[in-house]
């Protein structure tokens, strides 16, 4: 039997079927997320405000969106505490917590109060896309969430020395120290948070190092890295 090669209307409508399958697929899809956590000295914001504006520019639909900040805000309103006083919670060493919690209570937020609303936050934008989410232990609390993708800025000691020095006029030994104190506080944060190791390799899709590439460079890559996803 010879095999037609004409085009016929019940092909043409098996492929408009099929098409239209593949719309409401797209449609349905969430839209991505981008977590991306740092070493203390690594120039996170400026690597996610250079991928907003790369990413708006290739991309139609609802614009990117860079999330700091507004984590903290949000909880705000949501717990009833004040930004500074989760602030204050989040920078506390836990030792310090345990051994002055009775002074510290009005002036910092109660973490077991806190958390859960940092959760839900956190959660909710990665949930509606189209967003950079910067630190606040982002990717531990979405590693279910299929739209997100987890990105880490790692860098050695002497670029963060470096960083931190010309950013608040530091001595490298006060920058040292500097670094030390608060990449400290931040590691703690995580395990008081999540229970977590930050540095767990494990948890992202990408771990860069902000002194290989410049800053478009590393905007790029991120970029043409989630196109293959």
């Amino acid at each position: 039997m010879i095999k037609s090669n004409v085009w016929t209307a019940q092909m043409e409508a098996k492929l408009q079927a099929w098409y239209k399958q593949q719309q409401l697929a797209d449609e349905d899809k969430p839209a991505a997320c981008i977590t991306l956590t740092r070493e203390f000295g690594c120039q996170a914001y400026a690597l996610a405000e250079t991928l907003q504006k790369r990413l708006n520019a290739r991309t139609k639909g609802e614009p990117w969106v860079v999330v700091g900040r507004q984590v903290i805000d949000e909880v705000a309103k949501l717990s009833g505490f004040t930004a500074e006083q989760i602030d204050n919670s989040e920078n506390t060493p836990a030792s310090l917590k345990s051994i002055f919690s009775m002074f510290l209570d009005r002036n910092s937020a109660e973490e077991t109060e806190v958390f859960p609303h940092m959760r839900r936050v956190i959660r909710g934008f990665a949930k509606h896309g189209n967003c950079i989410i910067v630190g606040r232990g982002a990717p531990y609390v979405t590693q279910d969430l299929p739209n997100c993708v987890h990105l880490r800025l790692v860098a050695p000691i002497d670029f963060k020395i470096d960083v931190i020095s010309r950013k608040y006029g530091m001595s490298p030994a006060e920058a040292r120290d500097h670094i030390d104190r608060l990449q400290g506080q931040r590691e703690a944060f995580v395990r008081r948070f999540v229970n977590a190791d930050s540095e767990n390799p494990a948890v992202y899709h990408l771990i860069m190092n902000d002194a290989r590439m410049s800053t478009e460079g590393l905007a790029r890559l991120v970029d043409e890295y989630i196109q293959r996803l």
